[in-house]
């Protein structure tokens, strides 16, 4: 493991830490760097039953390292979802699944202010 992928394990602990969230492992994203630019690209996932979180930390293209702050911006979001869950809804006469829906994106924002009030954290958005 090289430094900049220890300091996301430190950086999603203490975003755990930060909103008191427990039991959550966390995995970067592998890409190979024969697969190229794909179109259909994920920035992370969570998988709600056994709080894994895998986020890609490094960028498409040129599979350099991406900013700190676009990391936590995406544990913010991958967080969200399990504070946040998602629920069935019956719309226009059939059921649909509500995964992100604006309560959703306001406690994305709750999330990334606890974390630039945090002062380990907000040095990474400078």
């Amino acid at each position: 493991m090289n430094n900049h992928e220890e300091n996301c394990f430190k950086i999603f602990q203490r975003a755990c830490e930060v909103l008191k969230l427990k039991g959550f492992t966390f995995k970067p994203k592998v890409i190979r760097a024969g697969d190229g630019y794909v179109r259909n690209y994920k920035l992370g996932y969570t998988n709600l039953k056994s709080k894994l979180v895998v986020i890609d930390i490094y960028t498409q293209k040129l599979k350099k390292p991406k900013k700190y702050s676009s990391i936590l911006s995406v544990i913010a979001h991958e967080l969200a979802h399990h504070q946040k869950k998602p629920y069935r809804q019956f719309h226009n006469f059939r059921w649909i699944n509500r995964i992100h829906y604006p309560e959703f994106y306001k406690q994305i924002t709750k999330n990334i202010k606890k974390f630039k009030k945090d002062k380990y954290l907000k040095e990474l958005y400078k």
